[in-house]
Parts: C-alpha cells; structure tokens; sequence
C-alpha cells in the first residue's frame, strides 16, 4: 500500500515562502531588539598570532580534543539534573570561560547554529522535508567575573534561554526582512568565533540503523580560495560514547599550539564543569525554571534560601 504522507506536509518552496511572508510581521520585528543587543554586546577581539595573516580555506587546520567514555556519560546523564541545564549549555559555559581566560574579558561573542525546524507554523509539518534548514545567530556569552563553576553555568543558561525562538527569527530578519531592517542587522560586527553543537550522533545513527557515516574522505566542501567566515569554528558531537571537538583555524592567524591550548583549557573546563555538577552539594535554580514568576538570580536566590531557613 502507497505510504500515505500527513495532509499538511509542507514542501520548502512553500516553507521559504512562509518565512518571507513571517519577516515582515510585528511578531517578527519586535525581536530586532533583542538581536541588536546581541550582535553589538561589548566583547574582546580575538588575540591572533599573525596579524593580516590569510584566513582562507586552503590554509584551514583543525585541532580535535575528546573527553573519555565515563566523564561523558556524566555531561549526559548526571549533570543536567543539578541546574536542569543541557549539555549545550554546559558546553558553552565551559567555552565563555576557556576564551574569557585567553582574551583577558569576561564576554565573548559567538554565532551558534540551530536545527532550523522550530514549529513556527501551526499549518505547517517539515518532518517529512530532507534539506538544510539551520538557523545561525549570535549570542553574547558572559560567564562572569571569576565565577564558581555553578554560577558560570546558571549565567549561560540564562543568557541562553533568553534567545527568542531558539534563534530562528535571526535569519529571517536578516535575510527576508524589510530594507531597513536587513541593513541594521548587516551592519553589525560580525562574531569572529562560530560554536555548533551536533547532539548525541550515536543516538542518531544507532549501529542497525540504515545509514552510517562513512569512513572515507567526501573530499573538501569548500574551494580552496574561499574565505573563511570565522578565526575560529568549533563542531563538538558525543560520538562513539566521547563527546569530541574539532577546533578549526587558519595556520596563517594562528599557530598550532595557541589552538591546542585554547581547546585543552576548554575540555578542562568542561571537566571542572562535570565534577561540580556531579558534587551532593551541587544544585540550583534559574529564573528560567519559572518563567511565569519574573524573578532575577538573586531574587531567586534569597528566596530559596528564606524557605530553607524556615524548613531547618
């Protein structure tokens, strides 16, 4: 029998007009603000080791770290429970405060990819759609000033959540929204360092599933000449059991070993991160755990630190 696909399946011709049609909406527009605000924080430069140095693909290099099997199973299934976080936000926290220590400055910023397929639509079903749907956006990563680990990652959850629709309506405004509103966001600088996070590809692609990854080169993606868009990409995945970074640069701008150092002090981050989280003691709320309460951290904090008093 013909396999019989939801009525509301949505080819991406339809999907892209959709979006074209949403960019020019109030709904859309009123995230400008939020977007601006990220995409001009105050943060460092990267330090480079050769200054005008040619950052094209031909001169890419990776530097690719691993976190063992058993501390990775802990990032997956112990240490989400202690600041309901996820293991992007950790990730991340582990990231701001790897590069706040090499630049001297507590904020960094940094353009994050999305899955792309945030239900916008009611009408509208992508899961039958096979394509390319990221979304990129930049987001500005403070972990703070010295900060506990704890508070590192409740402040990066934080900054996280507070990333209007996952991220997807960044694109939309720049690229289909009105002149003025495109020029705005075009005009911003962009982050000079881009973080995507893969998920648990053993998960995706279990060992009986249909398809696998393959073993051999698939040959480069891009020409040779193409200039690169960031100093610095970082694709982090949990493969095999070990969530594994691959840190890319140009060996033009930076030397091998600033990489290398830059990549260790982050796993080590994400060490530190993974023990506190593992720690009895270790455990805590954010404003985000109660949308509706519109509290601050530290209004949080005073009052669960009144309902302990009253309970000892």
């Amino acid at each position: 029998e013909p396999t019989r696909f939801p009525a509301k399946t949505t080819s991406f011709r339809q999907w892209a007009e959709r979006l074209a049609e949403h960019a020019r909406t109030p709904e859309a527009e009123a995230e400008m603000e939020h977007w601006l605000a990220a995409a001009h924080a105050p943060a460092a430069r990267l330090p480079v080791d050769f200054p005008g140095g040619e950052n094209t693909e031909a001169h890419a290099r990776a530097v690719v770290v691993s976190l063992p099997e058993e501390e990775t199973h802990a990032l997956v299934h112990e240490v989400p429970a202690a600041y309901r976080t996820q293991v992007a936000d950790v990730l991340l926290a582990a990231f701001a405060r790897a590069v706040g220590a090499w630049t001297g400055e507590r904020a960094v910023r940094v353009e994050l990819e999305g899955h792309g397929r945030e239900p916008l639509f009611e009408d509208v079903d992508l899961s039958r759609t096979v394509g390319w749907f990221t979304s990129v956006f930049p987001v500005a990563l403070d972990a703070g000033d010295d900060p506990s680990p704890g508070d590192a990652l409740k402040a990066v959850k934080e900054q996280l959540r507070a990333v209007p629709g996952k991220g997807i309506g960044y694109g939309i405004l720049r690229w289909l929204g009105r002149d003025e509103v495109r020029a705005a966001l075009r005009a911003a600088p962009p982050p000079e360092v881009s973080f995507n996070y893969l998920g648990q590809m053993d998960a995706l692609l279990p060992g009986a599933a249909l398809f696998r990854p393959v073993d051999e080169p698939i040959g480069p993606a891009h020409a040779p000449t193409s200039p690169r868009r960031y100093l610095l990409e970082v694709d982090a995945s949990i493969q095999g059991g070990r969530l594994t970074a691959g840190w890319r640069y140009a060996e033009r701008v930076h030397r091998p070993a600033t990489v290398e150092a830059l990549a260790e002090r982050w796993l080590a981050e994400v060490r530190a991160l993974v023990e506190h989280c593992r720690a009895p003691e270790a455990a805590g709320y954010t404003p985000s755990d109660f949308p509706e309460a519109e509290l601050s951290q530290d209004d949080l904090d005073d009052l669960i630190a009144h309902f302990i008093a009253l309970n000892d």
